[in-house]
């Protein structure tokens, strides 16, 4: 055990030896980093509110929105054809096709 502590003793001084404090010096560099660390937050935080503005990332949106309506028109279009088919070749009325399909009077197109 004692040696343990000698041991551990001898490498915590070896670790204090690159950090004795001459003339505050440290203490200043270590206030500084402090502040700069504080800025460096900051500008991270604003970098972040700024990204919803960056024209890549609307581009984006817009790309991605003109495929999900693309899908959505898609998945409409195959649900008018069913209803189509269930009142010309089955001869269903509109309402009875609407109730198979589950959907109103009012479903469309999304717009």
């Amino acid at each position: 055990l004692q040696t343990k502590i000698s041991a551990s003793s001898a490498k915590l001084a070896d670790a204090k030896r690159g950090r004795e404090d001459e003339d505050g010096e440290r203490s200043r560099k270590l206030a500084r980093l402090a502040e700069l660390d504080k800025e460096r937050k900051a500008a991270q935080s604003e970098l972040e509110k700024l990204k919803e503005n960056d024209p890549r990332a609307i581009a984006d949106l817009e790309k991605e929105l003109k495929f999900v309506t693309e899908a959505a028109n898609r998945w409409t279009d195959n649900i008018f054809q069913c209803k189509s088919y269930l009142t010309k070749k089955r001869g269903l009325h509109s309402k009875e096709a609407n109730r198979i399909l589950q959907i109103t009077d009012a479903f469309d197109y999304p717009e």
